[in-house]
């Protein structure tokens, strides 16, 4: 379960935050505040007594100045339970809470009966993690991928620990801490981190998983369309980034979808076409590409310029197949 952190790093995409300025906060309040800030210092310093004991009883849950993933709008989740997860493709059953350091390129994804939310960024100037965290029924093993990187080393140092109450296993080296547990009965957690994040800061990122909301896969487009006997299996989204992907599965094969922002620049390459570019069913023009040189053994694959859309098949579907996904694609 690894992702290529270059691919990664071309999605990259960081969330401002607005500083408040409290000295001008305070002058609206006015001589009204001063008179009566007296009285409440008392009351105040009680208050930060029970705020603390009450965040020592949630830590490792609460991560304190840290930062919270970009994530698709949550939904609450009135009953978890280990039947859920992975079985819809479009929903991630799980949200998680602050992580000491700011995701650069954050995807949360349902692909194959396994959810998963990944995570790059910095440490420091110099220095990047990567985070995979992983829910998938216990009795979840996931195929090979052949195009993707290689699986890392099992870390080779073990010790036992506590998530959220229900015992766990950290294991560390080679530059990664990975943390397994089971949230609810049924359902396997592994959270992986590779790079210099303490292992103490990994365990407490591990106590903030929650099963009681969620969010939805929903990328800007939508297939209404798919071949007989065809479903979607998988999605994946950037969120606060335009980018997403669905994966449909049939008796032919695979088709994926995938989805930038805005529009492709270059547009149908020139010369291409004698006159106007063909359409697909929705009227948007769309350009067959070459899969000759793909690594992938894609046997068909075109691209929708506006929106920015990219419409891959393997096995035995081939271009009617895909321009039949394609031309009904919609707006989610």
């Amino acid at each position: 379960m690894t992702t290529d952190l270059k691919a990664l790093r071309g999605t990259l995409r960081a969330r401002a935050e607005a500083g408040t300025d409290a000295e001008a906060l305070l002058a609206r309040i006015g001589p009204a505040y001063r008179r009566r800030r007296g009285r409440r210092v008392a009351v105040a310093a009680s208050a930060v007594v029970a705020v603390g004991a009450l965040v020592a009883m949630l830590v490792p849950r609460l991560l304190l100045g840290g930062y919270a993933p970009p994530a698709p709008p949550a939904v609450p989740i009135a009953s978890p339970a280990a039947s859920a997860i992975g079985a819809d493709p479009q929903m991630v059953h799980f949200d998680v809470g602050q992580f000491p350091y700011r995701g650069m390129a954050v995807t949360w994804a349902v692909q194959d009966g396994a959810e998963r939310l990944s995570m790059w960024g910095n440490v420091s100037k110099n220095e990047e993690f990567f985070l995979e965290l992983t829910l998938a029924p216990q009795t979840y093993s996931p195929a090979p991928n052949p195009t993707g990187p290689p699986e890392a080393p099992q870390p080779p140092h073990t010790a036992p620990a506590t998530v959220g109450g229900q015992p766990a296993l950290v294991a560390t080296g080679n530059g990664t801490t990975r943390v397994t547990w089971q949230p609810i009965g049924g359902v396997r957690a592994e959270l992986s981190v590779r790079g210099p994040v303490a292992a103490d800061k990994t365990l407490a990122f591990a106590g903030t998983v929650s099963l009681d909301r969620g969010h939805p896969c929903t990328p800007r487009l939508h297939p209404t369309v798919l071949p007989a006997g065809a479903q979607i299996t998988g999605c994946s989204v950037v969120p606060d980034a335009g980018v997403g992907e669905y994966v449909i599965r049939g008796p032919g094969g695979t088709i994926t979808v995938s989805m930038a922002s805005g529009v492709f620049a270059y547009g149908i390459s020139p010369g291409r076409y004698a006159g106007r570019p063909p359409t697909l069913a929705n009227g948007w023009p769309y350009e067959e590409l070459d899969t000759s040189a793909s690594t992938q053994h894609l046997t068909a694959y075109i691209r929708v310029p506006d929106p920015y859309v990219t419409i891959r098949a393997q096995g035995t579907y081939g271009l009617p197949d895909v321009l039949l996904v394609g031309g009904g694609l919609q707006p989610s």
